[in-house]
């Protein structure tokens, strides 16, 4: 039994060694002053909207409040039932009543569509509404453009505000290691992936690829837009959000944040590269090893005793580490890592066994998948 133990406990320290590879080069939006802006530099910004009258009432004066201004404001109404499209006018966008949806097309790709349509920038900002631009975030995407054979896509930091959304950690981590962005490989990395919370791509390149009718069935548009910027030539860049962006997601209780997630984790599962998904799985499998070695203790030796305290705490810093980069997420949430990762494990496990069975999960009012 000793033998078996010590075994166990020595795979759990690889595969915590090997979840490090995942999040070697975690890298933010960097700085940028405003003279270095490229000559005549206008971003239009572009926001899918359908019932987002609180988010818009924080998004748009954020925008509002830029050192750099945007060029517009496009916010492009999805036949929402609340205030939506007053809001947005009463921050002084330019909004645009979304057209009936086309068969075969989703509601975001078709809304992005047509705020490209009507936009005028020579860059193209495209912002979830439930996102909020830090002070100089816009100054700092802006920057971003002299890389102009690039599209560039932002994972907003994300602010918690009540006790349930701290179950959203491990969806917002694995959403960032999904993306194949940030392993000790760096950009040279195979895959890497787009945001959909936040794309910057400049007009010509949007264009080249087709736009959003490239993606309009699918249900993450942004995993299938990065493929075909890669084809086209054109390199996909990921940066974290920290002093950039920010959001707060599913502030209307637990029952959206289950929705929400399921709604896209199961499809990005089955985009997501494979070198992304094995380092993944070695991170969690690592995490899940250290949580069953805690029910070793009654039967392990002193030394193993310790030997097991220790790689749970090692599992602790690691979570901890990487949390902090993504949200503003308890120390607690990473003591106590068991729970989030429990919580992960049956909202995926259930999303999946529901598209198996040939279920829809509904998302504001639509199947999404």
């Amino acid at each position: 039994m000793d033998l078996f133990i010590w075994i166990f406990l020595g795979v759990t320290f690889l595969c915590w060694c090997g979840g490090w590879m995942m999040f070697l080069r975690l890298l933010p939006v960097p700085e940028f002053e405003a003279g270095a802006l490229l000559p005549g530099l206008k971003i239009s910004v572009i926001i899918p909207a359908r019932n987002e009258e609180e988010n818009l009432a924080r998004l748009l004066p954020s925008l509002q409040q830029q050192e750099f201004a945007p060029h517009e404001i496009i916010v492009v109404d999805d036949h929402s039932t609340d205030r939506t499209g007053e809001v947005a006018r009463s921050y002084g966008a330019n909004v645009v009543d979304g057209k009936a949806l086309p068969e075969g097309w989703h509601g975001k790709p078709w809304a992005c569509q047509q705020g490209a349509g009507v936009a005028k920038g020579d860059w193209l900002l495209f912002l979830d509404a439930d996102t909020v631009m830090e002070r100089e975030g816009l100054l700092r995407i802006g920057g971003l453009s002299k890389e102009e054979n690039c599209a560039h896509s932002i994972c907003p930091y994300h602010r918690i505000e009540k006790r349930y959304e701290e179950l959203s950690v491990f969806f917002n981590v694995i959403m960032l290691l999904g993306m194949n962005a940030f392993t000790f490989k760096g950009p040279a990395a195979a895959g890497i992936g787009l945001f959909g919370q936040a794309m910057f791509v400049s007009r010509r390149n949007y264009v080249l690829v087709g736009g959003h009718e490239r993606v309009k069935r699918e249900v993450l548009e942004n995993f299938h837009l990065s493929r075909h910027f890669t084809a086209a030539g054109v390199a996909c860049r990921c940066y974290l959000g920290k002093g950039t962006l920010s959001m707060r997601m599913f502030p209307g209780g637990c029952r959206d944040l289950v929705a929400g997630w399921s709604k896209g984790f199961v499809s990005g599962a089955d985009n997501t590269p494979r070198s992304a998904l094995a380092g993944i799985s070695v991170w969690l499998s690592g995490l899940i090893m250290a949580m069953i070695a805690l029910t070793f203790l009654p039967l392990a030796d002193s030394d193993a005793r310790l030997a097991i305290v220790v790689l749970y705490l090692l599992g602790v810093l690691q979570s901890l580490f990487v949390f902090k980069h993504a949200g503003n997420f308890s120390v607690l949430n990473a003591l106590f890592f068991p729970i989030g990762l429990v919580f992960y494990q049956a909202v995926f496990f259930r999303a999946l066994r529901r598209k198996k069975s040939g279920g829809q999960i509904q998302w504001k009012g639509r199947d999404v998948g």
